[in-house]
């Protein structure tokens, strides 16, 4: 699973349309990071605003005295601040330096271009390998390449349904970019009842209950369907995978013994496409109060 990184939002908080045991424990956080190691995870994804992610992480590294490498992101802040909070990660994460540090807003960054030069002179002190930016709107990824902004790291949400990004990858990486995608799962939403969707995904609900469908007859999991789907596409370096608990975790590890499967099918998963963004960037739904 080279391929992988551990996405860590749910050591921290409540996080995800499909998590039923809510933030995962500090005794269960310890226990998956020791089993990322033993199946060749090396990477964690974390960030400032994943609530106590980082201190949980910084406690496991410290007790245990093993290492990671680490992607976090900044939060909106004054420039002021950016020193001070990339230095407070470092802390709490108990590390030296990270691997990657990424804007977590292009907004942000659009209002701030400043911003770019102190992560560039952080970069040139040693403290961070590479910097760039977390997206979610190609137009942004435009504005990056258009006004050739010097990134080393890029992080988009890819998936069954969500294949905006696609038509970049080949671009990306003629320019040496790494490639990370995340929304694997678009939040837990394909794994869910299509029958007992709200009402508000009830356009995409023919598309679940398709996949779903596929999952039967090729019998391949669903998180390996989805999984696969996104590390045999050659572009990509990395897939980061958020999980809710350990049993999660296992699931995915075992996604691996299904790559050849998918990579017969792949193709008619394509086909799976969704444009509206209203469906695809969970920021976006508007779903009713239970």
């Amino acid at each position: 699973m080279n391929k992988i990184i551990l996405g860590t939002a749910q050591f921290g908080m409540d996080y995800g349309i499909n998590n039923k045991t809510g933030q995962i424990s500090k005794e269960n956080t310890f226990a998956i990071l020791n089993k990322a190691l033993e199946s060749r995870i090396d990477t964690l994804d974390t960030a400032n605003s994943y609530g106590e992610s980082e201190k949980k992480i910084g406690d496991f590294i410290k007790e245990s005295g093993k290492k990671f490498k680490i992607i976090s992101k900044l939060p909106k802040c004054n420039l002021s601040e950016v020193k001070n909070i990339f230095d407070t990660s470092l802390e709490k994460l108990d590390i030296d330096m990270f691997y990657g540090y990424i804007l977590h807003n292009f907004e942000y960054y659009k209002e701030n271009p400043g911003v770019w030069n102190i992560l560039e002179e952080l970069k040139f002190r040693g403290k961070v390998k590479k910097i760039g930016f977390s997206l979610y709107f190609p137009y942004e990824l435009d504005y990056i390449l258009q006004n050739k902004i010097n990134i080393d790291l890029v992080q988009v949400p890819y998936n069954i349904f969500d294949q905006r990004f696609e038509q970049y990858f080949s671009i990306l990486k003629d320019k040496n970019v790494e490639i990370h995608i995340r929304s694997v799962f678009l939040q837990g939403l394909v794994f869910k009842n299509p029958e007992t969707l709200d009402k508000y995904f009830e356009k995409i609900k023919g598309k679940i209950a398709n996949i779903h469908l596929i999952s039967e007859q090729s019998n391949i999991p669903l998180v390996a369907l989805c999984l696969n789907f996104t590390v045999l596409n050659k572009f990509i370096n990395k897939v980061v995978v958020g999980i809710d608990s350990m049993k999660n975790f296992e699931e995915i590890l075992f996604s691996e013994n299904y790559i050849k499967s998918v990579e017969s099918i792949i193709n008619s998963l394509f086909g799976f496409k969704e444009e509206d963004e209203n469906i695809i960037l969970p920021f976006n739904w508007k779903l009713k109060k239970d």
